[in-house]
């Protein structure tokens, strides 16, 4: 009887180790699915109560088990997300989480946003030397009016206020600068460097 009883007493006391090792798989299974589906924190916090869950059982077996559970808690646990982390932010799911596009995709979109860039500044260099108005007031930047067709434009010094003319003078960082229209004879003196 008294065998009977022992094996009782020790087939429970070796049942809280059993429930800490079932946690701990449990808060590790969690941990890994909250990688792939973003939960909001919520899978976390459920990994969160599985270790403590499994601190709890270590500490129903044996308060030095507990101690010890602890112990390498504290110590190995930051050290094991490190590495995890560092092995995550090195995959390939990583790059496309935290920057959008992995290695190929990334290389192919600054080629295509460099040649659209390109593009709009040959556009735009064919505004030098047209003439047009104002639409808003340059501060020194402002709407204008070319043609048909309105620009966010740059004053070249100043501020050209609104309904004014204006003349293209360059295309400077995908934006062009213009400057206030003058009569004909000012113009001719002014490149001639008399004003």
């Amino acid at each position: 009887m008294i065998t009977l009883l022992a094996q009782t007493t020790t087939a429970q006391s070796s049942s809280p180790i059993l429930w800490a090792f079932i946690f701990i798989a449990i808060a590790i299974i969690i941990f890994f699915i909250e990688i792939f589906i973003p939960s909001g924190g919520l899978l976390a916090l459920l990994g969160g109560l599985s270790i403590i869950a499994s601190l709890v059982a270590f500490f129903m077996h044996d308060i030095n088990t507990g101690l010890v559970a602890t112990g390498i808690y504290i110590v190995f646990g930051p050290i094991i997300a490190w590495i995890a982390f560092k092995i995550w932010a090195s995959s390939s799911l990583a790059k496309r989480m935290i920057l959008g596009d992995d290695d190929g995709d990334e290389e192919f979109a600054s080629q295509e946003s460099e040649a659209q860039r390109k593009q709009r500044i040959d556009a735009l260099q064919v505004l030098v030397g047209k003439t047009g108005e104002t639409v808003t007031v340059l501060r020194p930047i402002g709407v204008v009016q070319i043609g048909e067709q309105r620009y966010d434009a740059m004053a070249e010094s100043g501020v050209i206020a609104a309904n004014k003319p204006i003349e293209v003078v360059q295309v400077y960082d995908n934006q062009i600068k213009v400057r206030e229209s003058q009569p004909d004879t000012l113009r001719n003196l002014e490149d001639e460097g008399v004003l």
